[in-house]
């Protein structure tokens, strides 16, 4: 769960993705030592101008909506993460208290299962994370078996191996999900669910998931 200090907005609601994503840029800016205002600053600025930077952190607008927009942060030309911002929350981040940050708290483990999908990339995925939004290459792809579900339903199963240059990690594939996807596919991830099996991370795409193919062998565009 998220506790805000003084630096919320009055009179206004920021939804919990909403805050999920403050949290995060406060997280990248702790991490790699920046000014965190001049920081957050940065996305206003990246989104008149299309770029910015602080120290040697550089922020480009990738997608422009009415609504949302997308931006990409690199270091020395690594990517550091790739996120959706609102339109509300980047009004917001010029009167953001960056004083209040160090009082936005989540609590680990089974709290953060409540937060709400998030889009990151596979080398910021751990075990807290809990829901995650990705999209990565498939690299790699076993055979497909039999097993059986835990109320003894046959099932076919296939394990694909998916990266994003960051990282990578397996992504299971079940029943007619197996013949739609195939190495050297890029699939988007939403809502897919982050567990540890066997000592590996693996994100799967249950009922409230989607896995689509966004760039296939095919050329072709197909929601799975």
């Amino acid at each position: 769960m998220a506790h805000y200090g003084r630096g919320r907005p009055r009179g206004q609601r920021h939804s919990m993705a909403e805050m999920t994503r403050l949290w995060y840029l406060m997280r990248v800016s702790n991490k790699y030592g920046l000014d965190t205002h001049k920081f957050l600053m940065c996305f206003p600025h990246a989104l008149t101008h299309e770029e910015s930077s602080h120290n040697g952190i550089s922020i480009q607008l990738r997608q422009k909506t009415k609504d949302n927009c997308v931006f990409l942060v690199t270091r020395d030309q690594k990517v550091i993460a790739q996120l959706h911002l609102t339109q509300k929350l980047l009004d917001y981040l010029p009167e953001a208290d960056a004083a209040s940050f160090p009082s936005i708290q989540f609590t680990p483990a089974r709290e953060t299962e409540r937060l709400e999908t998030t889009d990151l990339q596979i080398k910021d995925i751990d075990g807290g994370v809990k829901w995650v939004n990705v999209t990565a290459r498939v690299v790699g792809k076993s055979n497909p078996r039999n097993v059986f579900s835990r109320f003894g339903d046959p099932l076919a199963l296939s394990v694909a191996t998916i990266s994003d240059g960051t990282g990578s990690m397996r992504l299971p594939l079940w029943n007619a999900q197996i013949d739609r996807v195939s190495i050297g596919d890029t699939v988007q991830i939403e809502n897919g669910r982050v567990r540890t099996f066997r000592g590996e991370l693996q994100v799967s795409v249950g009922r409230n998931g989607k896995l689509e193919v966004a760039r296939s062998n095919q050329h072709s565009k197909r929601a799975l």
